[in-house]
This record gives structure tokens, sequence and C-alpha cells, in this order.
């Protein structure tokens, strides 16, 4: 087992042994899976990612006569990407962002209001 003063003394000869974040953060790796970000033009409100979602973290509310409402809550996302895999649309990615820290839970809540093109709403 290594003692703490040698652990010290190595510390002292590598030089820099910490990153300067947050001034500069690091990418997160290429398949890191963060944020989920939907695309609203490509959304028809299907609610597959809602049925998918484990930690019931997407809602997907009905407006009536083709409006609805697509919400998110990330402080329930368990970010694992299931509700990306099953939309019908590819509406859904999973972004590299990770810096998710709120004062306020309402800021963990990202809701997207749709209106159906005319060719979209039924007859």
């Amino acid at each position: 087992m290594t003692s703490m003063p040698e652990i010290f003394r190595r510390s002292l000869r590598t030089g820099l042994v910490t990153t300067s974040y947050p001034e500069s953060p690091e990418p997160a790796p290429q398949a890191y899976r963060g944020q989920l970000q939907i695309d609203s033009a490509r959304c028809s409100g299907h609610g597959d990612c809602m049925r998918a979602c484990p930690s019931a973290a997407i809602r997907v509310i009905d407006g009536g006569e083709g409006r609805w409402t697509w919400e998110l809550d990330d402080s329930r996302c368990v970010f694992c990407g299931l509700c990306t895999e099953v939309c019908p649309e590819r509406a859904l990615t999973m972004s590299n962002e990770y810096e998710l820290a709120v004062r306020d839970d309402a800021d963990l809540v990202t809701r997207v209001a749709f209106q159906a093109r005319n060719e979209d709403v039924p007859r």
C-alpha cells in the first residue's frame, strides 16, 4: 500500500494533477448519453417515447384538435436512451450535454407545445 507522503511526493514530481474545470470543461466521451434533445420539426406526438420511459420523465399531453405538449423532466430522466430508440419520427436524440445543475427544479423541465400541420390533422 502506498503511503500518503509517497502520494504527495509523486504529485509534486508530475506537476499539475487537476484540470481547469469549470473554466475550460472537458468534452464528454463520444458515446456519452447526456441530456435529451427534441427536434420539434419532426415530433408528431405519437407518445411512444413516453410509454418507453422507465422513469416517467416524458409526458405527451393531448390538447385536442391536433395540439399536444411534449414535456421532459430532467430530474427524473435516467438517460437510458430508450425513448430515442422507439421514436418513429427520430425526433429525439441524446446530446453530449452533461452540465445539468440548476438552482430551481422548474429549470429541469422542458416543454414544447405543438400544433399539427393541416395535412396531419385527421378529417
